[in-house]
């Protein structure tokens, strides 16, 4: 279990790294239990405050957070907020 300390900017940013997976294993008929909850815990945290999320967790968050910086790099999007989620995470 690990702490992180959420912005409003780095919610945002979970949470549009994770709704694309959760509706792709959603249309292949996959389980989506589990990212269905972080989601909603992701959500329904306070922002600037400290949440703790298992090990798990994060490196989920940390793969989907990274495809989503690759998909804005190859794009030619920015990607500062997305880069600083992934150093809360690392």
């Amino acid at each position: 279990m690990r702490k992180i300390k959420l912005t409003h900017a780095n919610k945002s940013i979970l949470l549009k790294a994770l709704a694309p997976y959760y509706y792709r294993e959603r249309a292949l008929g996959h389980s989506t239990q589990e990212v269905g909850k972080l989601i909603l815990k992701i959500d329904s945290l306070s922002a600037n405050k400290k949440a703790t999320f298992s090990t798990e967790e994060i490196c989920f968050m940390r793969t989907t957070i990274n495809r989503l910086r690759n998909e804005r790099l190859s794009k030619g999007q920015y990607t500062d907020a997305t880069d600083d989620m992934l150093l809360k995470l690392i």
